[in-house]
């Protein structure tokens, strides 16, 4: 029996979505090995976000500290009144989901402050990388985080806006670290729960296309046009994606794959940038 096997009869050590899927559970073990973590622990820290296998931000986070080639650990510093919404969340009754013990409609809390409270907060991260003396720094305001799929979000704000900026600041400055890694937060744009189960539930006002399509030629384009500016070629945004070719990439997805790459253009140019020119250099 392999070891994906083996851990796919898993009952209490592995979520519902793995159980009986010795392919998703090798996908597992294949991340685990790279992170030099144990895929059990791993597998926890998976759920499942519109058909996609997405990492619990804590796992993600983990990761870049201890993967990141930085010279110390990631740093944060907020900034802003964050007493406007610390503390203000509600409780709203869940119209699909029931509480498996007791069969009583769940709840959970949504954020009870407004888009006004959160002008002025947010976080700074900064590493230093190694062979570098000044750290690259990163600054995330809360109003830029528009998705928000955690239910953590109303618990804990200040928690998750800085999980989120560690993401974005090694996706900017170590991308390989994470490459092809993904929380909830990043795979979908529009508001869903996620519970510690690893099943999700839309917001009961969202409705989820009933047929789901693959780009079109003309968006295939874009992406082999976008490519090199980002110092990808086809075979590593496609391993990116977690797709076979390019044709197999979900409508779903595209925007958040182009996004990717623009990040990775405009990390390379920031990089390019600072470097001194020949005369430059010569003159120092």
């Amino acid at each position: 029996m392999s070891m994906a096997e083996f851990m796919s009869k898993g009952v209490a050590t592995v979520p519902r979505h793995l159980q009986k899927n010795a392919s998703d559970c090798l996908a597992i073990i294949m991340q685990a090995v790279q992170w030099k973590m144990n895929p059990f622990a791993v597998a926890q820290k998976t759920h499942l976000v519109s058909g996609t296998l997405g990492y619990e931000a804590q796992l993600v986070n983990a990761v870049i500290n201890s993967l990141a080639p930085t010279k110390d650990r990631i740093h944060y510093e907020w900034f802003g009144d964050w007493d406007k919404v610390i503390g203000k969340f509600k409780e709203v009754t869940s119209k699909k989901k029931v509480n498996e013990d007791t069969g009583e409609p769940q709840k959970y809390r949504v954020p009870n402050w407004t888009i006004d409270d959160e002008k002025g907060l947010g976080v700074r991260v900064w590493a230093t990388l190694r062979g570098e003396s000044e750290p690259r720094e990163l600054t995330l305001l809360l109003s830029q985080c528009r998705v928000r799929n955690s239910t953590l979000w109303a618990d804990d704000p200040r928690q998750q806006i800085a999980y989120l900026a560690v993401k974005r600041w090694a996706r900017l400055y170590c991308p390989d670290v994470i490459l092809g890694v993904y929380s909830a937060d990043e795979l979908s744009d529009y508001s869903q729960e996620i519970d510690v189960t690893g099943r999700s539930e839309r917001v009961e006002d969202e409705k989820p296309d009933p047929v789901s399509t693959t780009i079109t030629k003309e968006q295939i384009g874009q992406i082999i046009h976008a490519l090199p500016a980002a110092g990808m070629e086809v075979e590593d945004f496609c391993k990116m994606a977690r797709v076979d070719a390019l044709h197999d990439l979900q409508q779903a997805r595209f925007e958040a794959a182009m996004n990717y790459v623009k990040r990775r253009t405009e990390a390379l140019q920031a990089s390019e940038q600072a470097q001194p020119s020949d005369q430059e250099a010569e003159a120092q």
